[in-house]
């Protein structure tokens, strides 16, 4: 999620000083010590395509047995996580009960009064006043890659243990900043996995400069969030829950969640929805309380972002709890029980055709490189040559094509163009492909190849519309 803030310590500072000043000490102190092994630590070892490697993931059991995963809001954000990005689902923004769910290509090609139109239907079928505001979501699969943010999680919880911060928070962060990925620059320049501001690093000990950025080095990054999360953060949450003369215990899940939203909105904006909601106790009232007050600069996005952190621990918990060993793999962990399969000939042949989708997944996922995917795809052809002879290829033209306009949806341009390279070579006469290739060297910034390859496919395919908009486009540039 991208930083309203990630605020400069000026700004911090500077609104209500005495709402946030750290309590001098009193006998009858509300805080408890702060607690470095707040959640409980796992240890899995998990399988990727180069080997199988201990790792260490935060286990909060609370999340589930005070039920906070099943709140509306948590298990919205759990089906956004999981829904892919040419989806979307139509939702009321003040509670994230879901409607409905749409195709988000025929809905980009309606105009507002379309919109409009259909939303007013929606109301009447749920029988809800005209007044209440729907939303339209769209999937983000591809971009919470939790099965790539593992390694990153674990050396993190790591460096978070080191410097004496609740490495709970290192998950947390890493869970739904930008999971995956540690060069990724936000549209007001946060940047890293921890997406902090260069304001924010410096203040925290990072070299930022015109030749080094340390917030994209995992390492570095994590030292200055845990000292910013370690300086600021808690203490500011801290103080402005003692101002306000509620009871807390840092190990409590909605205290945690509060110093997340000061790391995100900044502690300012946190301690003016604390006043404005003048509360009395904390817990998941209070949160739930947050999600539904302004204040500042917290807004929709600094509501969400606790609700992101609920959905999205949820989610990494199915992922990584079940068994010791994690499988990267999907392909790979129903290929490698294929041996087992007890099954006639054609029942093997499904169950093959499954591993292959698993193996197409794992690709647009990131998880495997496209050179294990096309050995792993020789594998499965090779075990049904065996069973089948005279079968038709599963994997052909069609459907690598398929899979390298997904690639190109997901913005894996390289693994996109690898898949459409093989394909020219196996199949010299697919409009189709070149197409593909066109439309890739296009966002690649190579015109002249673009424009090579859409003649390419407009001399197999005259009438190929799209071949003759991506011309249209290049020529109009």
């Amino acid at each position: 999620m991208k930083k309203l803030l990630l605020i400069s310590s000026v700004f911090i500072f500077s609104i209500s000083i005495t709402a946030f000043a750290p309590p001098a000490p009193s006998g009858d102190k509300k805080a408890s010590p702060p607690s470095v092994a707040s959640a409980s630590t796992i240890e899995r070892y998990v399988v990727s395509y180069n080997g199988v490697v201990p790792m260490r993931f935060m286990n909060d059991e609370v999340l589930f047995r005070e039920g906070w995963h099943m709140l509306p809001q948590a298990q919205f954000w759990q089906q956004i996580m999981n829904l892919t990005p040419d989806s979307a689902v139509v939702n009321i923004g003040s509670t994230r009960q879901v409607l409905d769910r749409i195709n988000l290509k025929q809905w980009n090609k309606q105009n507002d009064a379309q919109h409009a139109l259909y939303k007013d239907s929606v109301r009447k079928f749920h029988q809800l006043p005209d007044s209440v505001s729907l939303l339209v979501t769209t999937g983000k699969k591809d971009f919470y890659e939790f099965k790539k943010v593992m390694p990153t999680i674990s050396k993190a919880i790591e460096v978070f243990s080191q410097n004496g911060v609740d490495p709970w928070y290192a998950q947390a962060i890493l869970l739904i900043e930008s999971p995956g990925k540690s060069n990724t620059k936000s549209c007001v320049g946060a940047n890293g996995p921890f997406q902090l501001m260069k304001s924010v690093a410096r203040a925290q000990g990072l070299k930022v400069t015109k030749t080094i950025d340390e917030r994209t080095d995992l390492e570095r990054a994590a030292y200055g969030a845990s000292r910013l999360l370690s300086r600021i953060c808690i203490p500011y949450t801290r103080a402005m829950l003692d101002s306000a003369h509620v009871p807390y215990n840092e190990t409590d899940l909605w205290f945690r969640l509060l110093v997340m939203h000061s790391y995100h909105a900044g502690a300012g904006n946190v301690a003016g929805v604390i006043r404005k909601i003048k509360p009395t106790e904390g817990g998941m009232q209070l949160i739930q309380k947050v999600w539904q007050t302004t204040y500042g600069g917290f807004k929709n996005s600094s509501q969400n972002y606790s609700q992101l952190v609920l959905a999205a621990f949820t989610n990494f918990d199915a992922l990584v709890m079940p068994t010791d060993s994690v499988y990267l793999i999907d392909g790979d962990r129903m290929y490698n029980s294929y041996a087992q399969c007890q099954c006639s000939p054609e029942d093997k042949c499904s169950y093959l055709g499954n591993c292959l989708s698993e193996y197409e997944n794992d690709l647009v996922e990131g998880v495997i490189p496209f050179d294990y995917f096309i050995t792993k795809v020789k594998a499965v052809q090779t075990e049904l040559s065996g069973l089948a002879p005279d079968a038709p290829r599963v994997a052909g033209d069609d459907r690598f094509n398929d899979l390298a306009y997904q690639l190109l949806k997901a913005r894996k341009t390289e693994e996109a163009f690898k898949m459409f390279k093989f394909n020219e070579s196996q199949y010299p006469e697919s409009a189709s492909t070149y197409h593909g290739l066109g439309e890739t060297y296009r966002l690649m910034g190579q015109k002249e190849q673009a424009r090579a390859y859409y003649k390419k496919s407009l001399k197999l395919d005259p009438n190929n519309e799209e071949s003759l908009k991506g011309m249209a486009r290049l020529n109009a540039k």
